[in-house]
């Protein structure tokens, strides 16, 4: 009954739809960067410099893009993020059929798209609730997470197969898909966000009070802290594995699109997992399943089976996140929506930068062996954490939680 609400529901479908869009042209364009970066460089610490630039602006400036999501016109700061994006990305094919592309001007352009990215991912968060009743909240979320991972199916083998007919073309796809996505938030007729009382604007931490009050979410923030960098540098090391068994472009997009699937399993998954699972449950499997999936990486010499280990590991992930951020927006008061996201985003990203580089680091300087194994190491530690840290135990309350 709630899934087919949310189909009735013109409001949300153009937001999931709009956001799918550009989703989609983001993996295509995703996957078309390190190639790019190893194809004029032959580079793997320049291609890791580069997802680098693109995650770092995410635990730097995701508390003033809160704040900001706060402030001012949810809707506008969307469509102004659509629009740096959309602007930045078409520079890629204009210097590359003209002048020549500096890789510096990458670099900047991966810097300046993940900075747009924060503060419309941030103000999206805070949207939600006003477009969906609260018993389809669940059911929004998960529906999120399924077009994500929907968007990691499908762009990668379209990115992987249009950079071998041309280097431009995704990032022309890229900057289209973010002009359609502004037509479908000019289209939405609900507001973005609750009227503002003066005594509700607070300051820039108060989304970072309210979650370190709350043991549950503040765990899962410090977890996802030291997770996100081997999750954030997964792709750049399937890629370059690939790359030296000989994968082609195109079937290097086919792998991340195995991937993919494994995540979009779990997010179909996730409204009926998500209510039966304790949350301590969840966060157990997910971790204990990468680690037992990145040591089989030593053994995978050709791109499908890589893509499916890559599946096994983010095949939990969605379930994951569905019963953190149905439970986070749920509890949040809209004035705080922005900053809470953007608290959890700070931490929980705080160190994802760290993956690329340290991973295209460690491939071009201990060896492919090396890395899996030292990246196996961290997450067994990570996964030993979450069964004896008292944190995970307290779960969030059900009712609703309204001061910060």
């Amino acid at each position: 009954m709630s899934a087919r609400t949310l189909r009735q529901n013109r409001e949300f479908m153009l937001l999931w739809s709009g956001q799918a869009l550009s989703s989609l042209g983001s993996q295509i364009s995703g996957v078309a960067f390190p190639l790019l970066v190893l194809g004029l460089t032959g580079s793997p610490a320049k291609a890791g410099i580069v997802g680098f630039a693109a995650a770092l602006p995410v635990p730097f400036l995701a508390l003033p893009a809160g704040l900001l999501a706060d402030r001012v016109n949810r809707r506008q700061l969307m469509i102004s993020s659509n629009a740096i994006r959309g602007l930045t990305l078409a520079v890629i094919p204009l210097l590359l059929v003209t002048t020549g592309l500096p890789y510096v001007v990458i670099v900047i352009i991966a810097f300046v798209n993940g900075s747009a990215f924060v503060a419309s991912y941030v103000a999206e968060r805070g949207v939600l609730r006003q477009l969906v009743a609260p018993e389809d909240l669940s059911h929004a979320v998960a529906r999120n997470e399924s077009r994500i991972f929907a968007a990691l199916l499908a762009g990668p083998p379209i990115g992987g197969l249009l950079y071998g007919l041309s280097r431009a073309v995704p990032f022309v796809c890229d900057a289209v898909s973010y002009a359609a996505s502004t037509v479908t938030l000019l289209l939405i007729r609900s507001d973005f966000q609750e009227e503002r009382a003066a005594s509700q604007r607070g300051g820039v931490l108060d989304g970072m009070r309210w979650l370190w009050r709350r043991p549950f979410f503040r765990g899962c923030a410090v977890l996802f802290a030291g997770s996100n960098p081997v999750l954030a540098g997964l792709s750049l090391l399937l890629v370059v594995l690939a790359r030296r068994h000989g994968a082609s472009p195109a079937l290097i997009g086919v792998m991340l699109a195995v991937v993919a699937a494994g995540g979009l399993l779990g997010a179909l998954l996730s409204p009926r997992l998500a209510p039966r699972l304790p949350p301590r449950a969840v966060l157990i499997a997910e971790n204990w399943a990468i680690v037992a999936m990145l040591p089989l990486l030593l053994l995978a010499h050709n791109a499908l089976l890589l893509g499916a280990i890559g599946a096994g590991a983010v095949l939990v992930t969605p379930v994951t996140n569905s019963i953190i951020l149905s439970h986070q927006v749920a509890l949040a008061p809209d004035h705080l929506q922005g900053r809470v996201q953007a608290a959890f985003t700070a931490i929980s990203s705080s160190a994802g930068w760290v993956g690329p580089l340290a991973i295209g680091l460690l491939l071009q300087d201990a060896g492919s062996s090396a890395t899996v194994v030292a990246l196996t190491a961290w997450m067994t530690v990570l996964a030993i954490a979450v069964v004896t840290v008292p944190w995970f135990r307290q779960l969030p309350t059900a009712e609703p939680l309204t001061s910060a």
